[in-house]
C-alpha cells in the first residue's frame, strides 16, 4: 500500500517544529512573515514557493538577493542573516534545496558595522531607575545583580528562587536558559530584600515578573530613556545605545573586574575549565558575596557596603597585625638560639684546633725522636720518612 503523499505548507512546517522553543518558533514566524510580505509586495501574492519550486535556480537566487536588499534598510546586517538561515530551512521544507557554495558566490549580504557599544554607567542607572515602576525597577536591579538574560529573567518562576539567606539563589532551569544548560546565579541583598514583596504574593508555578515579554520590556525601558534623555542611537543602526541587555552587561563588566571567569560561569558563558561546576551553592555564594558590592546600584546600599568592607579589611588588617608579631616573636626566639648554636660552634672550633695543634705537636717530638734513634743526619728529613725508616728497621731486626 502506497503512503499518501501530504503536501508540504507553513502549516506543516510549524507542526514539525512544535518541540522546538517558543522563541525559535517566534524567530521563524517573524522571518517567514517578513518574507511573504516582500512576496505580497513585489508579486501581490504571499506564497511564491510553488512559483519558485517550478524556476531556475538563477531566478531563485535573483529573486533571493532582491528580498535581501529590499531588507537592507529594514533589518541589521547581522538580523538579515538569522532570517536567511530561517528561510533557508522553510524554503527545503517546501522542496526548494539551496547548495551553501551557490549562497556564497550568487548572495551578497550587506556587512555588519562593528560600532563601540555604549557602557551604562551607574549614574545612568540610578537616573534610569528613577522613572520607573516598583516592579520594574526591581526587575533591573535583579537583572544587573544577576548577569540574567532579559528572556531568562521574564520567564522565571517562584519554585526557581532559593529564599532562606539574604542573598536569594537563583536556580536557572535548562528549559528557559540560553543553549538549554541550567545554572545557577544569585540576587544582591539589595535587589532581594525589593524583590520579598512581590514573591510573597505568589505561587510557586507564578512567574516572579509575569509574562511581560521582552517587547514590552522595551518598550517600558525606551519611555523611561526618552524620559531622561538618554535615548541615544546608534548611527549605522538606529538601535538604542541602551536597552535591556546593558543592564546584564554593567554586571558582566563589574563581575569581570574581579574574577572574569566567575562572571561568566553565572553568566550562563563558555568558562575556561567549568571549575566552578564543582563548587556547592554555599561556596559560590561565598565567592559571589566578595564582590556584591560592585553591583549595589542605591547610593545608601552602597555606602553600607562600603562600611561593611572597611571593617571587613580591618580585621583582616588587625589579624595580620597579630600574626606579624607572632612571627617577629619567633624570629626572635631563633636568633637567640642561632647566637647560642654559633657561640656553642665558636667554642668547639677552639677546643678542635688547640687540640690539633697538641696532637701536631707531639707527632713531630716523635718524629725528631724517632729520627735521632735511627741516626737521621739529614735534618731536612721530615717526620713521616723517618717514621717510615723506623718501621723497616723493626721489620729487620724482628727477621
Amino acid at each position: 500500500m502506497k503512503l499518501q503523499k501530504l503536501e508540504r505548507s507553513r502549516a506543516t512546517f510549524f507542526e514539525k517544529m512544535q518541540n522546538r522553543d517558543f522563541k525559535t518558533i517566534r524567530s521563524y514566524n517573524l522571518a517567514i512573515n517578513n518574507f511573504e510580505n516582500f512576496c505580497l509586495e513585489k508579486e501581490a501574492k504571499t506564497d511564491m514557493l510553488p512559483v519558485l519550486k517550478e524556476s531556475d535556480d538563477q531566478d531563485v537566487y535573483d529573486f533571493l538577493q532582491t528580498w535581501v536588499n529590499w531588507n537592507s534598510e529594514r533589518l541589521a546586517p547581522s538580523s538579515m542573516r538569522v532570517y536567511f538561515s530561517r528561510i533557508k530551512k522553510y524554503l527545503y521544507h517546501r522542496g526548494i534545496k539551496l547548495d551553501s557554495q551557490e549562497i556564497n558566490e550568487e548572495l551578497e549580504f550587506r556587512a555588519d558595522v562593528q560600532e563601540e557599544r555604549y557602557g551604562l554607567t551607574l549614574d545612568n542607572i540610578q537616573v534610569i531607575l528613577g522613572t520607573l515602576r516598583y516592579k520594574h525597577r526591581v526587575q533591573f536591579i535583579c537583572q544587573a545583580s544577576s548577569l540574567m538574560r532579559i528572556g531568562e529573567l521574564t520567564q522565571l518562576k517562584k519554585k526557581h528562587l532559593i529564599c532562606d539567606r539574604k542573598n536569594i539563589i537563583v536556580k536557572i532551569p535548562a528549559s528557559i536558559a540560553k543553549f538549554k544548560k541550567g545554572r545557577t546565579t544569585f540576587f544582591s541583598k539589595e535587589a532581594s530584600l525589593l524583590l520579598r514583596p512581590i514573591i510573597r504574593k505568589l505561587n510557586d508555578d507564578d512567574e516572579v515578573f509575569g509574562i511581560i515579554g521582552n517587547s514590552s520590556v522595551a518598550q517600558t525601558l525606551r519611555r523611561a530613556l526618552v524620559r531622561v534623555g538618554l535615548d541615544m542611537k546608534y548611527e549605522s543602526t538606529g538601535d538604542y545605545m541602551i536597552n535591556s541587555h546593558s543592564f546584564r552587561a554593567y554586571g558582566i563588566t563589574k563581575l569581570s573586574r574581579r574574577d572574569a571567569n566567575f562572571a561568566k560561569f553565572i553568566a550562563g558563558q563558555k568558562v575556561y575549565l567549568g571549575q566552578y561546576d564543582r563548587l556547592t551553592d554555599e561556596d559560590k555564594l561565598a565567592l559571589y558575596e566578595k564582590f556584591e558590592s560592585d553591583l549595589i546600584i542605591n547610593d545608601t546600599e552602597i555606602k553600607k557596603a562600603k562600611i561593611k568592607e572597611l571593617e571587613y579589611e580591618q580585621s583582616e588588617i588587625q589579624e595580620l597585625k597579630v600574626k606579624l608579631a607572632h612571627f617577629e616573636d619567633m624570629e626572635s626566639r631563633f636568633n637567640e638560639r642561632f647566637a647560642t648554636f654559633e657561640s656553642n660552634v665558636e667554642s668547639a672550633s677552639k677546643g678542635i684546633i688547640e687540640r690539633g695543634e697538641i696532637a701536631t705537636k707531639k707527632i713531630q717530638e716523635l718524629g725528631d725522636k724517632l729520627a735521632k734513634q735511627n741516626g737521621v743526619k739529614d735534618s731536612k728529613m721530615t717526620t713521616a720518612q723517618a717514621i717510615k725508616k723506623h718501621d723497616k728497621l723493626v721489620k729487620k731486626y724482628k727477621k
